[in-house]
């Protein structure tokens, strides 16, 4: 479930708080969920029914998910780890959510090769394509620069990886008049030191009825608007002012006048800042590649699987036959009997059940199975000669 299928407002009900991710994880052997501000996504090993998943969704918010298979699947997750599936080309908070969602998850090891290297993938193709330059903040910092002078006041509120990002290309293009707002301050303030002015949440209000900011850039993750334009009817808003949180952090109440630039708003002008740039959507061809590589590698996985049970069993006779062996030896039988006993013993076992196979299907009257066995029976012992 993602913008792609649903408006963010739908999408916020599908969500899963923490305890209900707590409950989720003790119902399945093996998941792993990835909550972003722009997706749900739950990635479940085959083994699994996702039956019961997809009826709890649809009770908690009335959509059903897209469901994909396999290779499909492996490809989804490419293109979200490379970037190419968010709403904003190149986005990188999304790589570090991957990566926390697999960390907190229960996969199995299918899904652990699936994400795994689905994580190196992104971090690669991110590298040669040069992502960075396409990224949204790249972009955002652009379309602010391109609006207001470098002498212009700016109130970022926000610390996450937006506003940070915002911020640093501010600063790397020479405009010093920057104050933050956030909850917490630590952090930013060893990240800028004493380059911009910090304040806490609770300085929002007083700083935007202030009057002398020309821009206000909102980047938050919030339940309901933190600003309401109604709050400054006697005051001049900021003559830019962007909202690119998710869902919107500001609230227009009763001032048509007032222009808040929201995140659907930069869509088309990002699309058109992103072909300018980079031919990056060319390249898919990558995606389809490292998918059919990565199904190669479970499909491997599950195959030794089989094998290392087959070994175990052939291991456990073949233990049986030389401590039989062994017996007989110290009780004074010959040499070549012993072996000769143990070999046959040997080829019994281990082909028993294959020969009965070929037996019921002959009693069956499927003599086309029966033949095919025989033949690959046959070719299995001849490479071995060989």
């Amino acid at each position: 479930m993602t913008y792609r299928d649903h408006d963010l407002s739908t999408l916020a009900k599908a969500y899963f708080t923490n305890e209900e991710l707590a409950k989720l994880y003790k119902s399945y052997d093996s998941l792993v969920a990835l909550e972003t501000c722009n997706r749900i996504e739950l990635y479940l090993d085959g083994d699994e029914d996702e039956g019961g998943l997809i009826e709890l969704i649809y009770e908690k918010a009335g959509i059903k998910p897209r469901l994909l298979y396999d290779l499909d699947a492996v490809k989804h997750l490419l293109l979200v780890t490379a970037g190419l599936d968010s709403m904003f080309l190149g986005e990188r908070e999304i790589l570090s959510q991957v990566k926390r969602a697999y960390a907190m998850s229960k996969p199995s090891p299918r899904l652990r090769i699936l994400f795994e290297s689905a994580i190196r993938f992104g971090e690669s193709f991110r590298r040669r394509h040069d992502l960075n330059e396409v990224s949204f903040v790249k972009f955002l910092s652009d379309y602010i620069m391109g609006s207001i002078s470098r002498d212009s006041n700016v109130l970022i509120v926000g610390g996450g990886e937006v506003a940070r990002g915002v911020v640093r290309e501010l600063l790397r293009n020479g405009y010093r008049n920057i104050t933050i707002i956030n909850r917490t301050t630590d952090k930013l303030k060893y990240e800028f030191k004493d380059s911009v002015r910090l304040l806490g949440l609770e300085a929002l209000i007083n700083e935007l009825i202030s009057n002398k900011y020309d821009a206000l850039v909102v980047a938050v993750s919030v339940q309901s608007p933190l600003i309401t334009i109604n709050e400054l009817t006697n005051h001049s808003p900021p003559k830019l002012m962007i909202d690119v949180s998710t869902p919107s952090a500001i609230n227009v109440q009763g001032n048509g006048h007032v222009r808040v630039i929201k995140l659907e708003d930069l869509r088309e002008p990002y699309l058109e800042y992103v072909n300018g740039r980079s031919k990056v959507m060319n390249e898919l061809l990558e995606i389809d590649n490292e998918a059919e590589r990565i199904m190669r590698l479970i499909m491997r996985s599950d195959a030794d699987e089989i094998i290392r049970s087959v070994m175990r069993f052939i291991e456990e006779i073949r233990e049986e036959e030389v401590s039989e062996a062994l017996r007989v030896l110290r009780g004074g039988e010959s040499v070549e009997t012993v072996i000769d006993d143990m070999s046959r013993s040997l080829v019994k076992k281990i082909m028993h059940n294959y020969l009965e196979n070929m037996r019921k299907f002959a009693e069956a009257g499927e003599e086309d199975m029966v033949r095919r066995l025989r033949d690959y029976l046959m070719e299995v012992l001849r490479s071995n000669e060989n």
